[in-house]
């Protein structure tokens, strides 16, 4: 899925997925869970990363 423009200059970022609800006690630790991770790369108009003008998401894994 691109959205924006596509350049020869970007940078791969790795985002980890959670799962689950945060309990209501704000003392306790909520129950999250990370599941998996989705791998975006943000595309920029110069070498010098000046302006984003482009974002992809590359792949999506889920562990089991």
């Amino acid at each position: 899925m691109l959205e924006g423009t596509k350049t020869e200059f970007f940078q791969d970022v790795k985002l980890p997925i959670y799962a689950g609800m945060p309990l209501h006690n704000p003392k306790a630790s909520p129950k999250l869970k990370k599941v998996g991770y989705e791998v975006f790369r943000n595309y920029y108009d110069t070498k010098e990363k000046d302006w984003q003008v482009g974002m992809e998401r590359i792949k999506r894994v889920i562990n089991r």
